[in-house]
């Protein structure tokens, strides 16, 4: 439910602006039906779950390593859905690349959530999104102010089925997701707040971090730099109050790429 510019927030400062001036090629865009990816899904803009990992990532990790950084190391950054979408797309082969940061990523899996209250709370968040995304053919996020982009009713089916199935995988049954975890052998890093209780909740992010093949790195935020409280599940990108964390994703990036000078 969010676009690229929450990359870009606040204005100037923002997660991707902080990588250019670290001297990082930062190619921001957005998944099909959101932002300037026409069409949404008000406007009968419809995908899944599997266009996002094995057309929309394979698309732009080619453009990365063919247009703006030819030769170089590609790393993916993703916030919660771009963060288990690219560890889905490297698991099952859709892309290859050198390292992936994950930013509150986690699958609704209850065999990741150990808590019986908050799993039956996203249960019943995702059953209560499909019912009304069922009645208007999509679930209206941006009309809700619950986000910047809406999201059509195959990608909520996608989720739900996920949910109720405890199955990750593509539509098709052809490619489970979660067996292939054990695939991903690039270095991994998961970032997670302490602040985030519903959406990725440490506890939940941290076993979905453990499931990838590679040796996984999991940063928790317990605060932000101005000593305030952690941040929320969107803070984790949009919050200006963690120059702290950044710099950290950042020096761990450049050392899981081999240590790039600052002239690359």
């Amino acid at each position: 439910m969010a676009r690229r510019t929450e990359f870009d927030r606040p204005s100037g400062r923002g997660f991707g602006s902080f990588l250019s001036e670290r001297g990082w090629h930062v190619a921001s865009f957005d998944f099909r039906g959101h932002g300037d990816s026409a069409p949404t899904p008000r406007e009968g803009g419809t995908f899944g779950y599997d266009d996002l990992v094995a057309k929309d990532l394979p698309a732009v990790s080619e453009f990365a390593r063919s247009e703006i950084a030819a030769g170089l190391p590609l790393v993916v950054v993703g916030h919660s859905l771009g963060g288990h979408a690219a560890l889905a797309a490297q698991a099952s082969g859709a892309i290859d690349v050198d390292a992936i940061v994950a930013l509150g990523a986690t699958m609704w899996l209850r065999r990741l959530d150990p808590s019986r209250v908050r799993w039956g709370a996203k249960r019943a968040t995702v059953e209560g999104m499909l019912g009304l995304a069922r009645r208007i053919g999509y679930f209206p996020a941006r009309r809700l102010r619950l986000g910047s982009d809406d999201i059509p009713l195959t990608l909520l089916e996608d989720v739900a089925r996920t949910a109720r199935s405890g199955a990750w995988t593509s539509a098709d049954g052809r490619v489970d997701y979660w067996a292939a975890l054990p695939c991903v052998r690039v270095p991994v890093l998961q970032v997670l707040s302490e602040g985030d209780r519903f959406e990725c909740d440490p506890a939940s992010g941290t076993a979905f971090a453990a499931a990838c093949g590679s040796r996984c790195t999991v940063v928790r935020v317990g605060q932000s730099d101005d000593g305030g409280p952690a941040p929320s599940h969107m803070g984790l990108v949009t919050s200006g109050a963690l120059t702290s964390v950044r710099t950290r994703i950042e020096e761990w990036m450049r050392g899981a790429c081999g240590r790039l000078s600052a002239s690359d």
